[in-house]
This record gives C-alpha cells, sequence and structure tokens, in this order.
C-alpha cells in the first residue's frame, strides 16, 4: 500500500501498476534518462554543480525576482544535518 506524500521510483516500467482510489492527485514523471549527470541540492537542480552554488548564493542573497502574486515570506536554505 502506497501513503499519501510518497514518492516512487521504478527503472522498470512494468512494475507500475496501481489503482488510484477517488479523488486521489498522482503525477507521473517518465522519459528517457539525460545523457549528463544531474546534481540535485535541496530545490536546485542542474548538470552543472557552479550554477547550483550560484543559485544558493543568490537564494541566501534573496536576489531572485519574485514571484507574482506569491507573498509567502522567504525561506532560508536549510542547514542539513553533517553525515
Amino acid at each position: 500500500m502506497y501513503h499519501p506524500n510518497q514518492l516512487l521510483v521504478s527503472l522498470d516500467s512494468t512494475l507500475c501498476e496501481f489503482t488510484i482510489g477517488a479523488n486521489s492527485t498522482i503525477y507521473i514523471f517518465g522519459g528517457e534518462p539525460f545523457p549528463e549527470e544531474r546534481h540535485i541540492d535541496w530545490n536546485f537542480v542542474s548538470s552543472d554543480k557552479e550554477l547550483i552554488a550560484e543559485a544558493k548564493q543568490k537564494w541566501a542573497a534573496q536576489t531572485f525576482d519574485k514571484v507574482k502574486g506569491d507573498e509567502i515570506e522567504f525561506i532560508p536554505y536549510p542547514s542539513f544535518p553533517k553525515k
């Protein structure tokens, strides 16, 4: 059984069978993998780690363009526990 807010990842499309209950919302992503390696850091995704570092600096400085109609307060970059 799957639960709300659960992310499912399958490398074999034949393993992606499920029944959707009433009033469910699902998001399906798929396709061929990118040819280059992708890097993810919080909300930043790029094939270039330098671009992610620049985005983190811009986020901290709050220099990204504002989203029209989005009045949410600034959310700081999270401090993740060291591994």
